[in-house]
């Protein structure tokens, strides 16, 4: 089992500057907003070479590396994070790297894999089916495949980040940790709980990829038959073999999240503690937002595990949290639609929405649809509000007014 020498030995690879030492923040104006009175920090691990925490396995594995092996080049499976970190430890090498990523992997990451001078190759529509052909392409050309997480390497170097918490708040009480296929919190719980055994160590998934929350409360290792969720960087069928043993023996508890939360977890650490995390980085937030998850008085810390996220998508993830917390409300009436009638209906909703303090963003007409009787329009306002009481305050002000049909 992995053990804290291989984590303190990955260590020494950051003072040659193969990755870096990241920030530990504290948001005062987040915190406000979690159901607890743990004073949580958030490991930045978004700010890290190639944006996130994945650099710091690849490197202790590729670091490992015999000459021949590296001559004989690197293969790997992923989603985009460790793709970026194998190809920028690999080619610093001197190796030949291919990542074999599904097809739906953002294009960001394909572009920023490619840019640290590995070859890409889109297989499969998911990452398992990804690893499968990457295992098969290095077992046919006998190339090192370098695993993107149940590898006792690329485990020990995820685990440095464990070993930075505790110097940089060396009274931490509990760590928050996303998963996917285990390598990350299998390094970070092994790094803390060797060291200091009363910190609580818990796990956050997201709902739709769970099957290291599943078997973590099984006690057997269980796929995920299908897996759909947003966050792309923990979305895999299989929780690792050799990370499931590391947390069955180190993991206090285990939960997991909706998209919807993740969502509103990144649009809350945007706007109160001004960073960009991709959607598996945010999992460990909206645990602490829903609530999903007990901390002990004292300082805590989530692991913000990476930012790599399309521009077009994160704004899409807004889209919909402003909309779950109602600070974007679609409001429809049904007018008559004759002269006079409906000029003075409108008069009084927008007399409604100035009395309210209501921003609108966008105003809808729809007349000839089969569902409307004739001489009836539907008016559609899309609306800016402060949250959910003033949704409702102006919902409330429409009816009691009795505007519409």
């Amino acid at each position: 089992m992995l053990s804290l020498d291989q984590i303190r030995a990955a260590e020494a690879l950051r003072g040659k500057g193969t990755f870096n030492l990241t920030p530990l923040h504290f948001p005062n104006s987040l915190n406000r907003r979690f159901p607890t009175r743990a004073k949580v920090h958030l490991k930045q691990e978004l700010f890290q070479r190639t944006g996130s925490f994945k650099i710091r396995g690849a490197a202790a594995r590729i670091a490992a590396l015999s000459e021949a092996e590296r001559r004989q080049g690197i293969v790997a499976a992923s989603a985009g994070n460790h793709a970026q970190g194998v190809a920028l430890a690999g080619t610093a090498a001197g190796a030949r790297v291919r990542i074999v990523m599904p097809e739906y992997a953002p294009l960001t990451k394909r572009e920023a894999t490619e840019g640290y001078g590995a070859e890409v190759i889109l297989k499969g529509e998911s990452y398992d089916e990804a690893c499968h052909y990457a295992r098969e392409l290095a077992e046919a050309e006998g190339a090192v495949l370098v695993h993107a997480f149940d590898d006792e390497l690329v485990m020990a170097g995820q685990g440095t980040i464990g070993l930075e918490i505790l110097d940089q708040l060396p009274d931490v009480r509990a760590v928050l940790v996303p998963v996917g296929g285990g390598g990350l919190i299998s390094g970070v719980a092994v790094a803390i709980k060797s060291q200091r055994p009363n910190v609580r160590v818990l796990v956050v998934q997201a709902e739709g990829a769970a099957s290291a929350v599943e078997s973590f409360h099984a006690k057997v290792r269980r796929p995920t038959d299908i897996v759909h969720t947003i966050a792309d960087g923990i979305k895999v069928q299989y929780v690792g073999e050799r990370c499931f043993d590391v947390m069955q023996r180190y993991v206090d508890d285990m939960v997991t999240v909706s998209d919807t939360s993740i969502c509103q977890a990144m649009l809350a650490l945007d706007e109160h503690a001004h960073v960009a995390p991709e959607p598996a980085a945010a999992v460990t937030v909206a645990a602490l937002l829903d609530g999903k998850v007990r901390l002990p008085d004292g300082p805590a810390v989530a692991i913000l595990s990476g930012g790599n996220v399309d521009t077009f998508e994160k704004m899409r993830y807004f889209r919909r949290a402003l909309v779950e917390e109602r600070r974007h409300l679609r409001i429809r009436v049904k007018l008559m639609d004759r002269r006079g009638s409906k000029p003075r209906k409108m008069a009084e909703i927008f007399q409604l929405l100035a009395e309210h303090q209501l921003n609108v963003l966008h105003i809808a007409y729809r007349r000839d649809t089969p569902d409307l009787p004739l001489g009836v329009v539907q008016v559609e306002f899309h609306l800016e509000t402060r949250g959910r009481q003033h949704a409702e305050a102006i919902q409330r002000a429409i009816i009691d007014a009795g505007i519409g049909l």
